[in-house]
């Protein structure tokens, strides 16, 4: 009865454990809201960030009422300098830059990938 609740409760612990990836994703956001990379006013900036293996997809997203006119490259590489101080493991970032409309669909505005 003793090993089967032992069992049961480590089964149960590893289920709601974050992996690795998971921890590091969440430093990277919390890197780039903190060192506030994008500076716009009238939107809100919201970061996703997925890692597997070596590589790593970081998606930037403005939410608001009219495309934004920025610079997307000097955007993405701030961002990318960003995340290599966080994972300097990290080979290849490849970001896209995309606007949410208050209505109607997603739109990308920019992709690239950043090799070392």
């Amino acid at each position: 009865m003793k090993k089967t609740i032992a069992l049961m409760t480590l089964v149960s612990s590893l289920l709601f454990a974050k992996g690795v990836n998971d921890i590091l994703e969440d430093r990277i956001e919390n890197e780039l809201v903190l060192k506030n990379v994008i500076q716009v006013s009238n939107y809100r900036v919201d970061y996703d960030v997925d890692i597997y293996g070596n590589q790593m997809n970081l998606e930037v997203e403005f939410d608001g009422v009219n495309e934004p006119k920025l610079d997307y490259n000097s955007i993405a590489l701030k961002a990318v300098e960003a995340s290599r101080s966080v994972a300097p493991d990290i080979d290849d970032i490849y970001v896209v830059i995309k606007f949410d409309p208050m209505m109607g669909e997603d739109k990308i505005l920019f992709s690239k990938t950043y090799s070392k």
